[in-house]
């Protein structure tokens, strides 16, 4: 036993190490978080660096080894559940009730479960449409209408998800004279809706074929109807919503296919949902992109499982190369511009606007030395027009991004690249401030810049976490608040603005964006610790989403809602019970391990 144990793990100085690392992370994280949020600024002088890497090293590593140590513990003891007695142990734990039903249950195929569970969610979410009937217009549908009114397409926004918009509108034309825009948009909210749940009930089907304890099942099924975020974005007219329904569908397909399920429905709905990955965000070419690279050494060490790999592969190359030819299809037709790749820029701008109003002289902080040369300033301020980085937030890169000269780096791109490089190796501390700084929110749990990131002074309520202002641009449109349920309106308004989520003790770290990260790489420790390194493979491209993230201008909800979302349906083991998983090639594989 003692022997099979040792097999079916990873070898101990490789976990310790693993664990070790993330824990040094995490507390690195912390602790410049923390001292960001309280000093505005950080020093990194010899003595503050030591501390700060000592303090990781020594303590993260420590709390790390001893987690690592815990869950050691607890995967030998769990050994044994690989077997497939599981299933049964664990329903004799059930309370009397679900084994009751799960008796009842257990001839009711995956399909219908996805019908019970699409009808619950989508009925759980009809309040919160009718609250904010005919939808929440918040975000950039203000800029997308007004390329709609001009026919004038920019890919800035996805020019899918605007020409969706587009015709949910011109579907409204349906509808009796001033309430037609509404009416589309109505439309348009009840497809997402449609759409998102779908998305949820494929997991929920998923974890029904893996034959997980019914009171899990009842757990997730209750998230996906109740999680206060799921009924505002579900309703919010947004491309984020769609793709994170694509995501779900395309990481939860590639898991199962990982895992050995011979289905080709799979390999059909992992084709389309990673298609509609690329096709309603820029992010989520680059996520594909991570994968296709990981997939090389998996293929190319993967021994017996080589043409597995090669197959996945191909599909998902075959998936990138069809949702970009698609893209170029549509471009063609609605005769669209390329949109300016300013956004690419986010972490070069905030780099270059902190390290001016520290060290350009320019007088915004008492903290300027204005040590900078008079060509990096003479560069900066070619780059950041009307100076610009007196708007230097460290938490939102907008307003510096609103006003930048994006010329200077197509066309003196040398330049940029040297003066770039100077001030980097000139003022490491501050660039490094304020990738930390914007950051924040996704890597420290405690942060709450996140929460009012959009919360401005002057404008109207509705910038919170969840946002859900309108904009003046939207009436203009014909669209108008309609609530058909005011009461509930005004609850969920309060509740959104207020960020209510942040006082409620220890349950808010289900909602802020700082923790999932370190979820999610405290579930690829247990996988390669268990030697899942299939399962590893599906989270490639949570890691390359987050990876476009931590580039990106500032840290929002619709941005991090498709990694919040798909999580709970990974937390639960693999699907051994499935007669198709345990492959000649797995059994194989396990068998050399053991010996």
């Amino acid at each position: 036993m003692k022997q099979r144990e040792h097999a079916d793990l990873i070898s101990k100085p490789v976990s310790y190490a693993s664990a070790g690392i993330v824990g040094f992370l995490f507390l690195f994280c912390c602790i410049t978080g923390r001292d960001l949020a309280l000093e505005g600024n950080i020093l990194w002088t010899g003595m503050y660096t030591l501390r700060t890497l000592g303090l990781s090293i020594v303590l993260g590593g420590a709390s790390g080894g001893g987690i690592c140590f815990l869950l050691r513990k607890a995967a030998s003891a769990g050994v044994e559940n690989e077997t497939g007695s599981r299933q049964q142990e664990g329903r004799g734990r059930n309370p009397e009730w679900l084994a009751w039903l799960g008796e009842r249950c257990s001839g009711i195929r995956a399909g219908r479960v996805f019908m019970v569970s699409l009808c619950l969610t989508f009925l759980a979410w009809i309040p919160a449409f009718l609250a904010y009937y005919p939808a929440i217009c918040a975000y950039d549908m203000p800029v997308q209408l007004e390329q709609i009114a001009g026919d004038f397409y920019i890919d800035h926004h996805p020019i899918v998800h605007t020409l969706l918009i587009k015709w949910a509108m011109m579907a409204g034309e349906l509808f009796p004279g001033d309430k037609a825009a509404n009416g589309g948009i109505a439309v348009y909210s009840l497809m997402q809706m449609l759409l998102l749940a779908s998305a949820f009930s494929f997991g929920t089907a998923l974890l029904w074929r893996r034959k997980i304890r019914r009171i899990w099942m009842l757990v997730v099924q209750m998230l996906c109807m109740f999680y206060p975020f799921h009924w505002y974005m579900s309703i919010s007219v947004t491309k984020d919503t769609i793709f994170s329904a694509f995501f779900v569908v395309q990481i939860l397909a590639l898991r199962e296919i990982a895992e050995g399920a011979k289905k080709k429905s799979l390999w059909l709905l992992y084709f389309l949902a990673t298609t509609g990955v690329i096709l309603f965000r820029t992010n989520g070419r680059y996520a594909l992109l991570i994968l296709l690279v990981l997939l090389v050494p998996a293929f190319c060490f993967g021994k017996k499982r080589r043409c597995f790999w090669g197959k996945v592969f191909a599909v998902s190359l075959g998936a990138f190369l069809v949702g970009n030819v698609l893209l170029t299809v549509i471009f063609r037709v609605t005769d669209a511009e390329q949109g300016d790749r300013r956004e690419m820029l986010s972490t070069p701008i905030q780099q270059l606007a902190r390290t001016m109003v520290y060290h350009g002289g320019v007088g915004v902080l008492p903290e300027d030395d204005n040590t900078m040369e008079e060509a990096d300033k003479k560069l900066i301020d070619d780059f950041t027009l009307n100076e610009a980085y007196r708007s230097y937030r460290p938490d939102f890169a907008d307003p510096v991004k609103r006003n930048t000269n994006t010329s200077v780096v197509r066309y003196r791109t040398g330049e940029f690249i040297r003066t770039y490089l100077h001030l980097f190796t000139q003022y490491p501390g501050d660039f490094l401030n304020a990738v930390l700084a914007v950051d924040a929110g996704y890597l420290y749990p405690n942060d709450i810049s996140h929460a009012w990131v959009n919360a401005q002074e002057g404008q109207a309520a509705g910038g919170g976490y969840a946002q859900t202002r309108w904009d003046a641009a939207i009436e203009n449109a014909g669209i108008y608040k309609d609530s058909k349920w005011p009461g509930l309106h005004e609850i969920m308004e309060k509740w959104a603005n207020d960020n209510a989520y942040l006082k409620m003790p220890i349950l808010k770290y289900l909602f802020v964006p700082g923790t999932w990260v370190w979820l999610y790489l405290g579930l690829a420790f247990w996988w390669q610790l268990r030697r899942k390194f299939g399962q590893c493979i599906c989270l490639a491209p949570v890691l390359g989403y987050f990876l476009t993230l931590l580039l990106g201008p500032t840290v929002q909800l619709r941005y991090i809602y498709p990694i919040m979302i798909v999580f709970p349906f990974l937390l639960f083991p693999g699907n051994t019970h499935m007669a198709e998983v345990k492959t000649k090639e797995n059994r194989s594989m396990e068998d050399e391990a053991i010996h």
